[in-house]
């Protein structure tokens, strides 16, 4: 405890007594250190104390000696940039981390061979020490190197063993199977190090250092208590589970202080709320005292998560929280710019509470204590897939979206910006489905997507303002609707998943268009009108008209020869081709017109129900050439005598087809330009993010995504894109032999490579949930066989 907590100690004792500023100091190097050294401690503590058997301690010694200075150098290049002192405090400062790190395997090493005396001294030695910095510099001292040199070495005192080094040195026999163990453990701690540091910036560009020191030291003050559980106490606790009269002691201990903890933490947020004045005589601002008050009541609710998270690294299974701190750490880095834009500075004070919560949420779910029967509940699958298709957005300054309100390109006003149901819905799903094994795959191309996303961003970083605020959105703005890729797989391994996702679009379909071409009529609109009377429909015009399209082909390839279906498909066929065309969107009717020849064509290659086939074909194609002829081609229109030119076909299609690709064009060499200029913005991206109101995007998913974050950021994306296509071409006689398997390929790649090449839409909250979700769906479906061959989810 003495060894992980005495910087933490010395930032808030800075804080409280008026040095803010280099508080945020001390942040931001422990931010960066947290981001690095913590990154690859692996939850070494944990595994030692779970007896050494999966890896030897040694091992992990040998690791952390390897990594020790290039970590230590990366540690000073983050720091650098964003820490005004000067640059001897910050080497001291990371020097202090690495002897940490360093000792962390020793003191851990001392505890299972219960050695008392050597912690004792080494605690006394801490506590000396860091009281003598903490007391250099408040007052200023000419003395403050010199504490801080001998503070930085300290950890290395009282626990140093030449046995455990010597055998370091040491090539291991089972290093291969060492490292195995030890890399999901390295993913987990690496994105709760990187999260941290994210959030620090955050925090900083957001209120400025004088806050945001403040802010630190009150989360450091009132999370005290989870931190200890989670790195000091927690560990020893959770393996002395078994033994009753070793812990019954320690628990009474625990509750009380929790008891405690939660009672002081909402006195102070109460007082801070309702009555600042009380807390004046403190020098500290009520912000700071509410923050204080939120993150002890965090703390409470992080011990708790912190319990089912070390009972799952020191159970007997040898489960890992990869799946459940990525999931944690990744959303707790989006909700802090969105909090602060939404309710303001204060909001931001709850952040450690936040933390904790997520925390909670997803180890149980993890463990399965959570929610557990609902991922076996078939009508939880149908809500799913209803909610995640539906285009119910909503406004957080208005309610349900009603077509008013909308927030420009290049606007940060997020209360009036629409968003989806989708997005709660997939977070929502994933905690209750659990089981973040089965998603695998996903959580690390989330985790490399993210750490190459946050690294190529710092590596360009030059000081606070708006381009590091406005890249650090966008980050978050690709990143939130890639987690519908693990919710996807989660999907898949539900029973008859392929079938409840068919029948859960096919009325979401049924519902909305055929009510949606109605409005349009009604309202005399010359294109498709965005008000379902109870909502509007936001996008409607481009992204959600290609989602509606790819849901009814993924629907008639599914259903087409299900009687039961007949006529509902029918009429929706016909339906879908007048919304198609009132769209005006070319992306979605091309789409349309394509995905429904394919589907003919299939029918006559594997010469199965042809005269079904055509008959549906036939009238989907009739709707389109009714809605060309009286609608946009003006049979209604000039029965209400509006005159139209007689090159009405020009205007009405080749036109806006010319510009849009004038447009796109234009667009993309603007990007292409940008992103092949140099080395570094190939390999790193950019680090200006262009004017929003001159080029919204640009136009192109990956080129927009390689512009602003560079090939190495792309890469997982790019990899498992390829990694799709390639199993797709490796089982295509099985895929194009199924019904469901085949529509939802030709469905999911048509709006990977063709939509998002002619627009952003995996960028865009709601379209973008569903490409990642449709993905994650055929990801486990094409990949998990049984054995004869053919996939396992039930496909016809």
């Amino acid at each position: 405890m003495a060894n992980t907590f005495a910087l933490t100690v010395v930032m808030i004792g800075l804080s409280l007594f008026g040095k803010p500023e280099l508080a945020a100091d001390f942040g931001i190097v422990h931010g960066a250190t947290v981001a690095l050294f913590y990154a690859f401690s692996g939850n070494t503590r944990s595994l030692i104390l779970g007896g050494g058997e999966q890896v030897k301690t040694s091992y992990h010694l040998r690791l952390r000696c390897f990594m020790l200075i290039p970590l230590y150098l990366f540690a000073v290049i983050l720091s650098v940039g964003l820490v005004a002192s000067s640059i001897g405090v910050i080497l001291l400062l990371i020097g202090r981390r690495a002897c940490e790190w360093l000792a962390e395997v020793f003191l851990s090493e001392q505890e299972r061979e219960h050695l008392p005396i050597p912690a004792f001294l080494f605690f006394l030695t801490q506590g000396v020490l860091s009281l003598l910095v903490l007391v250099t510099l408040v007052l200023d001292s000419f003395a403050s190197y010199a504490a801080l040199a001998l503070w930085a070495i300290s950890p290395l005192f009282w626990c140093m063993r030449r046995d455990i080094f010597a055998d370091a040195l040491k090539r291991p026999s089972k290093g291969t199977e060492y490292l195995r163990v030890l890399l999901p453990n390295f993913g987990s701690t690496a994105v709760i190090g990187a999260s941290v540091y994210i959030i620090r910036v955050f925090i900083i560009l957001l209120v400025g250092r004088e806050i945001a020191g403040d802010f630190f030291s009150a989360f450091a003050l009132g999370g005290i208590l989870g931190s200890v559980f989670a790195l000091a106490l927690g560990p020893t606790l959770v393996r002395h589970e078994g033994d009753s009269s070793r812990v019954v002691h320690m628990v009474r201990i625990l509750n009380c202080m929790l008891a405690v903890s939660f009672g002081l933490g909402i006195l102070l947020a109460g007082l801070s709320i309702f009555n600042p004045d009380v807390l004046l005589w403190t020098g500290k601002s009520s912000l700071f005292w509410l923050a204080v008050g939120s993150s002890l009541i965090g703390g409470v609710v992080m011990v708790r998560a912190q319990r089912v998270r070390l009972r799952l690294l020191q159970g007997a299974q040898g489960k890992d929280t990869f799946g459940a701190d990525i999931l944690t750490n990744i959303l707790l880095v989006g909700c802090a710019p969105f909090l602060y834009y939404i309710l303001g500075v204060e909001a931001l004070s709850g952040v450690y509470l936040l933390g904790a919560i997520l925390s909670l949420v997803f180890y149980s779910s993890e463990a399965g204590v959570l929610f557990a029967r609902f991922s076996q509940e078939r009508w939880v699958y149908y809500l799913l897939a209803c909610f995640i298709f539906s285009p119910l957005f909503i406004q957080l300054s208005a309610g349900i979206y009603q077509g008013e309100g909308v927030v420009h390109a290049g606007e940060v006003k997020f209360a009036m910006l629409p968003i989806p149901i989708s997005v709660l819905v997939c977070y929502v799903g994933i905690v209750m489905l659990g089981g973040f094994s089965k998603a695998r795959m996903s959580l690390v191309f989330i985790f490399f997507t993210f750490v190459g996303m946050f690294l190529t961003s710092l590596l360009l970083a030059t000081d606070y303002g708006l381009d590091e605020r406005s890249k650090l959105t966008l980050l978050l703005q690709y990143m939130l609707p890639m987690f519908a890729l693990v919710l996807g797989q989660q999907y898949a391994s539900g029973k008859d998943a392929d079938l409840m996702l068919a029948k859960s679009i096919f009325w979401v379909l049924i519902v909305i268009v055929p009510l949606q071409v109605a409005s349009t009529v009604i309202e005399d609109t010359r294109y498709l009108s965005s008000s379902l009377y109870l909502f509007s429909v936001y996008q409607g015009a481009s992204y959600v008209p290609v989602v509606f399209v790819g849901g009814f082909l993924l629907v008639l390839f599914s259903f087409w020869r299900v009687n039961k279906y007949r006529e509902g498909l029918v009429a929706l066929s016909f339906f879908m081709g007048i919304y198609a065309t009132f769209s005006a969107s070319l992306i979605a009717l091309a789409f349309f017109i394509a995905g429904v020849f394919l589907f003919l064509a299939r029918s006559f290659i594997l010469r199965i129900d042809i005269a079904r086939a055509l008959r549906i074909c036939g009238l989907a194609y009739v709707a389109v050439f009714l809605a060309f002829q009286f609608w946009l081609g003006g049979g209604l229109l000039r029965t209400k005598s509006v005159a139209l030119p007689h090159n009405w076909s020009e205007s009405f299609m080749l036109t806006p087809f010319r510009e849009a690709l004038e447009l796109r064009a234009s667009h993309w060499g603007v990007y292409y330009t940008g992103f092949v200029e140099n080395i570094s913005a190939f390999l790193l991206g950019h680090t200006h993010v262009l004017d929003r109101k001159m080029f919204p995007s640009a136009y192109n998913y990956y080129l927009d995504f390689l512009y602003n974050f560079g090939f190495i950021a792309a890469l997982p994306l790019l990899v498992i894109i390829a990694f799709a296509i390639y199993k797709v071409a490796d089982r295509f006689a099985v895929i194009f032999a199924s019904d469901k398997l085949c529509g939802l390929t030709v469905v999911t790649l048509f709006m990977l490579l063709v939509d998002n090449s002619l627009q952003v839409g995996m960028r865009q909250p709601y379209s973008g949930i569903v490409v990642f979700f449709l993905l994650g769906i055929l990801l486990s479906s094409i990949c998990r066989q049984d054995g004869d061959g053919l996939p396992r989810s039930g496909v016809v």
